[in-house]
């Protein structure tokens, strides 16, 4: 028989042994590629929809400048750096110029106009009446009365009763301006980055004026008004990469003194602003969580696979071992029949790999859509898959054909192979101790480049699997001195069963070393994986919790500072929404204290629970700020629709001006609303004030404002409030009293007057970050300035909590009825509720219900949109995907088990049967030697598993979750459902191997006339 022929025939002679080494080739291959490709196209859809959903300052850079005489050769520096910069790294931007509010009049009176220059506004925004400036018609029109054809923000249009065809004077400046009104326009997404969250666009208006008016850039030339010119950058969502993102993200800080090196820029405050650097460090260090996760399902995949292809590789060696010892008599050589063997492992590897990858990338396609594919890490699963098969069937008959002995099947040969044994596990170990000591040092698998970047730590990262890998193998390593024990013990035990088992087990051990390790590995990587997706999944929705405080959040865009009637603060406009269980008012804004910069939250606290479930917030600091909240304005009476109070004005004989009164009230949440209450000249003394209360409950006076217009250079004015009454019935009952007078001047026009003198420091929170920022501790006083506003408000340290809702670690919590005194005694600007904290049984049906139905500027988030889940969700299930493959390895290695003990063990059978031992006791044992091991080995595996989840799962846990609070805590959690599907799947699996085995036992005992020699 001729070589070629020789190696068809003892191909033929195993092809289940090398149909199995096929099958799990076609299975490493298909898991190996569903998960590395299943990550990559993850990473980059997370990327791409964490950058569309960003909205507003978040999702987009601003550079801004007052515009130069020479505004041309400035906007073209500016075009070259950002084209250079920006545009290559998947950026767009634009360019525009607005002007602060300039004097201007109409037929309605006299108003503040704000100019804006953009070509871009037509793309964005819809014509609600007439046409856009660059209309030839609105062009003649304008030029026919002497004016700058301009289309005007629809909600300004209303408020200042301007319409088409409208004339505008703008007073000042180098000529006179005209204005003609030639459209009116709203913006189709408010929220939209590319408006930069201006308020003006969300309202059409501003402090001091009106508008936008959409005109030219000669329009806004030479105005006497401090005009900027602006260009917002945003990331296109399209065309973005991890790498396009790192390199964008790296530019940005750039920009500026690239700009100011431009001669043509100007040096008049160029600054930069927007949150787009923020975002793109949140998702980069996301897609960091995930590249440092992503290494965990794949080692564990390559371990436990190969370790399957090694013991099937044994079981064709043990197969062969008579034709390895004849054909090496007939002058065979070693690296021949190692050829052979490989040419034949590659011959039915190669098609499965082929067909694993392909079945993979086609499930991926039907499962992820809209997931970006590449045969590249398919091609590259397969390659590794299939020359480590090849080297390892190889290698192993190579190692069988050059042995001196030959023994029974799966035996180990000499001292040799068992100091090769332990020396390899030595190495691991020490290698999983090195890495687990750099996991533990760096307390992550993420580590900070020179850049500041998050990087993948080659060494920690390999830290969990290590772990795993390392006390599995310390455990087979201790299989031998345990069998012993157990044998010992089963002995003293009447009959065949349990001591055939446990001496077969404690004499055997070598045979079952590679189906333990595998189950160990499986149950241990199942372990892990139900381990980290429970501690990541409640991390993540305490880490999402903080930052979004509400299920849902809506963010009222263009509110900053109470200046009138604000029915928002009063009413709750989402009360009524399906779904809504909870709604209360926000105001969240940037503070400082001293020169720290925090991020204040004000809310209703005493409805902190019901409004922001699952927060965590609890204890005497909370009820301190219910308290104070409560505290801050006395109750009004619960029928009153009406709010009087005799004012009175004390100022020399002949001083002219009057005096307009306000009412400030505090809705049911603590929001402030200031309403009308009369005018009264200085000359009367004063008169009886009255302001009509809305019909809304739990109304609370704040008190009265008086000011003064008209009294230019005049004396000064004092001011005070007498009694107060409620729909004509004396106030007393209330217990509402007058503060001291309020002194006006032209100078200082207004005053406000509490309706109560108390002056308490206002309770806060900290977040942990912030109080060991400024050691701060509860009893602490300190004072901050609200940014929004200016308002100067004196604190006390009420307690420190591990993150702030809506603020985190860095951030401060008030009641939002005690900062709206405190900034109304203070005089200065009362922060306004912009947002709304929902409790809501669907989240995110009731988000889409309140996108669909805005009427107003709103942008609505959930605690899902700053969920981590959108990256690394794939990342846990790969892990588990990984886990699940590991799993079904193992039982590939307890089927090459089986079929070597019914080999190795077949004289054992015949000479049980000879002395009297019946088949069903034969097949009984060795359904409880089998059910023994995997036993064993997968109790073994919980118990590794869990180690590995103590050292490494809570450090696993805190990456994957990007921007998530210093100080807040990561708990072990376990999923425990797919954790028992997966086990009790394997172990039943298992046990019908077992049963199959034995029942083949069983049927070979009860063959009569039995010979060893017709195995």
């Amino acid at each position: 028989m001729g070589a070629t022929r020789t190696v068809f025939a003892r191909a033929n002679a195993r092809a289940g042994v090398l149909g199995s080494i096929a099958a799990v080739v076609l299975l490493l291959t298909g898991f190996g590629t569903a998960v590395v490709d299943s990550l990559a196209g993850a990473v980059l859809s997370g990327l791409r929809d964490g950058i569309a959903a960003s909205s507003g300052v978040d999702g987009a850079v601003r550079w801004q400048i007052r515009i130069a005489r020479d505004d041309a050769a400035q906007a073209e520096a500016a075009a070259s750096v950002l084209d250079r910069m920006l545009v290559p790294h998947g950026a767009d931007w634009s360019r525009s110029v607005q002007t602060a509010p300039v004097d201007a009049s109409s037929s309605g009176g006299a108003f503040g106009a704000v100019l804006l220059a953009d070509h871009d506004v037509p793309a964005r925004a819809t014509l609600t009446s007439g046409a856009w400036p660059e209309d030839a018609a609105a062009a003649s029109a304008a030029a026919a009365v002497d004016a700058i054809p301009a289309a005007l923000h629809a909600a300004a249009a209303d408020s200042l009763g301007l319409a088409v065809g409208d004339v505008v004077d703008l007073q000042g400046g180098d000529a006179t301006r005209r204005l003609l009104v030639v459209g009116t326009w709203f913006p189709d997404d408010p929220g939209a980055t590319q408006w930069f969250g201006d308020p003006v666009v969300a309202t059409g208006a501003v402090e001091g004026g009106a508008g936008p008016f959409l005109v030219g850039d000669d329009a806004v030339a030479g105005l006497p008004a401090a005009t900027v010119v602006r260009w917002t950058a945003t990331a296109d969502a399209a065309t973005m990469t991890p790498e396009r993102a790192a390199a964008l993200r790296a530019a940005i800080p750039n920009i500026e003194p690239a700009l100011r090196a431009e001669p043509a820029m100007g040096d008049d405050g160029l600054s930069t602003l927007g949150g787009l650097p923020a975002t793109l460090d949140r998702l980069l260090a996301g897609l960091g969580a995930v590249r440092a996760i992503a290494p965990l399902p794949v080692l564990l995949l390559a371990f436990a696979g190969l370790a399957a292809v090694d013991r099937l590789a044994a079981l064709l060696a043990a197969a062969r071992r008579g034709e390895t010892v004849l054909l090496r008599a007939r002058g065979a050589s070693a690296p021949r029949l190692a050829r052979d063997t490989a040419l034949e492992v590659l011959a039915v590897g190669l098609p499965a790999a082929l067909v694993g990858a392909a079945a993979a990338e086609g499930l991926l396609t039907a499962v992820r859509p809209g997931d970006e594919r590449g045969w590249a890490n398919a091609a590259l699963v397969a390659s590794v898959t299939l020359a480590g098969a090849v080297l390892l069937v190889a290698g192993r008959a190579w190692r069988d054909a050059t042995r001196p002995v030959v023994r029974a099947s799966g035996d180990e040969v000499g001292r040799v192979p068992r100091a090769a044994a332990a020396g390899g596990i030595i190495l691991v170990a020490v290698a999983a101790a090195v890495s687990l000591w750099q996991f533990r040092l760096y307390g992550s698998p993420l580590v900070a480049s020179a850049s500041g970047a998050l990087e993948v730590d080659p060494v920690a990262v390999l830290a969990p699997v290590l772990a795993l890998l390392a006390i599995s193998l310390v455990a087979l390593g201790l299989s031998r001195p345990i069998g012993a024990l157990l044998e010992r013990s089963a002995a003293r035990r009447p009959g065949l069963v349990p001591a055939l088992p446990m001496r077969q087990l404690a004499r055997r051990a070598g045979l079952y070393g590679a189906a333990s390790l595998v189950t160990m590995l499986g149950v241990a990587g199942l372990t892990l994986a139900a381990a980290f997706a429970g501690s990541w999944q409640a991390f993540d929705r305490a880490a999402a919790a903080a930052s979004t405080g509400g299920d849902v959040r809506g963010v009222l865009v263009g509110r900053d500072l109470v200046r009138g009637t604000d029915p928002l603060a009063l009413t709750d406009p989402f009360a009524e929404a399906p779904g809504v269980t909870a709604s209360g008012a926000v105001a969240r804004g940037e503070v400082r204290i001293g020169s720290d910069p925090a991020t204040l939250v004000a809310l209703p606290t005493a409805r902190l629970a019901e409004i922001a479930p699952g927060t965590g917030i609890r204890g005497a600091g909370v009820e301190e700020l219910a308290a104070s909240g409560e505290a801050a304005a006395p109750r009004l009476p619960p029928d009153a629709t009406a709010v009087a109070a005799d004012v009175r004005l004390d100022a020399p004989p002949g001083t002219p001006g009057s005096v307009a009164v306000s009412a400030w009230v505090l809705g049911a949440d603590g929001g402030a609303s200031r309403l009308p209450a009369g005018s009264f000249d200085v000359s009367t003394g004063g008169g009886t004030a009255r302001a009509t209360l809305p019909a809304e409950s739990g109304l609370r006076l704040l008190g009265f404002e008086a000011t003064l217009t008209g009294a230019q250079g005049a004396a000064d004015v004092a001011a005070s409030v007498g009694a107060v009454t409620f729909d004509g019935a004396d106030a007393a009952s209330a217990s509402i009293e007058a503060a001291s007078d309020a002194t006006l001047s032209s100078t200082r026009p207004s005053g406000r007057l509490p309706a109560t003198a108390d002056d308490a420091p206002v309770p806060v929170l900290l977040g942990a970050a912030l109080a060991a920022r400024i050691r701060a501790e509860p009893g602490d006083a300190l004072a901050f300035r609200v940014l929004t506003g200016g308002a100067d408000v004196r604190a006390v340290v009420a307690g420190v909590v591990s993150a702030v809702p809506g603020a985190g670690d860095a951030g401060l919590m008030a009641d939002l009825g005690a900062l709206s005194r405190a900034a109304f005694v203070d005089g200065a600007g009362v922060p306004a509720a912009a947002e709304r904290w929902l409790a809501a049984s669907d989240p995110e049906a009731v988000a889409d219900l309140l996108e669909r139905g805005r009427t107003t500027a709103l942008v609505v988030s959930t605690r899902a949109d700053a969920s981590s889940a959108a990256i690394v969700a794939p990342a846990a299930a790969a892990l588990w995907a990984g886990a699940g493959g590991a799993l079904l390895f193992a039982l590939i290695a307890v089927v090459a088990l089986a079929a070597a003990l019914g080999r190795a063990r077949f004289g054992e059978v015949v000479v049980l049967r000879v002395v009297g031992v019946p088949p069903r006791l034969q097949a009984r044992a060795r359904f409880a030697e089998l059910a023994a091991a995997v036993a064993t080995a997968a109790a073994i595996g919980v118990v590794v598993g869990a180690l590995a989840s103590l050292a490494t799962v809570r450090e696993l846990a805190r990456a994957a979750v990007a921007g998530a609070p210093a100080a807040l805590p990561v708990d072990l959690h376990a999923d425990w459902a797919p954790w028992l599907v997966g086990f009790t799947a394997f172990l039943a699996l298992a046990a019908a191997i077992a049963a199959g085995t034995a029942a083949s036992v069983r049927r070979t005992a009860s063959r009569p006339g039995i010979r060893e020699e017709e195995r």
